[in-house]
């Protein structure tokens, strides 16, 4: 079980990484919790990233679920400060002298070359995702329209991720759906 000046101390250093917002965080959240410490399993994550997407604020809450998940209340309590304080405190101290500097050509420069990195980190995540949450052909379904009503429609995501939790529960239902052949990404 990690001290909570560990969570604290990890999920800071990830606030620090966190270019691009929350989202660009996943995979190294993901390495931390699952792969380096073993605070959480797998599937437990794949839960924190739906639970992030699915609760109002940004995907970081999962920092909460992750904290809890490897030390309690207490534990959910310094991850989720410790992954918040720095953006915090860095955007309330830089808030009003930010603009004079947005229009600065390495700041921007900065920010695209920051871009593909992310986009490359996201990949690695939805790849390891896909493991661990695609185990059979209904469930690589629900993905499938699940991508195709968020990039074709305007319907919000929280409405797709509710569709999609309802259509996973028939898919787990014991029957003709339960006994859907298993897939194996690599």
């Amino acid at each position: 079980m990690p001290t909570l000046l560990e969570l604290f101390w990890r999920f800071l250093v990830i606030s620090l990484v966190a270019f691009g917002g929350g989202g660009a965080t996943i995979s190294l959240v993901e390495r931390t919790s699952v792969a380096d410490q073993g605070w959480i399993t797998a599937e437990q994550f794949a839960a924190a990233v739906t639970f992030g997407y699915i609760t109002p604020g940004p995907i970081l809450i999962m920092a909460a679920f992750v904290g809890y998940h490897a030390a309690g209340l207490a534990g959910a309590g310094a991850a989720t400060i410790g992954v918040f304080i720095m953006p915090w405190a860095l955007a309330a101290a830089a808030a009003h002298q930010l603009r004079a500097y947005m229009r600065h050509p390495r700041l921007r420069g900065f920010g695209q070359g920051a871009a593909p990195a992310v986009i490359g980190l996201l990949v690695v995540t939805v790849i390891s995702l896909a493991r661990s949450g695609l185990s059979n052909w209904g469930y690589l379904a629900i993905a499938v329209i699940a991508g195709a009503l968020a990039a074709r429609t305007r319907l919000q995501p929280t409405l797709v991720l509710l569709v999609g939790a309802a259509l996973g529960l028939l898919v787990a239902l014991p029957g003709p759906a339960g006994l859907l052949p298993g897939i194996r990404i690599p």
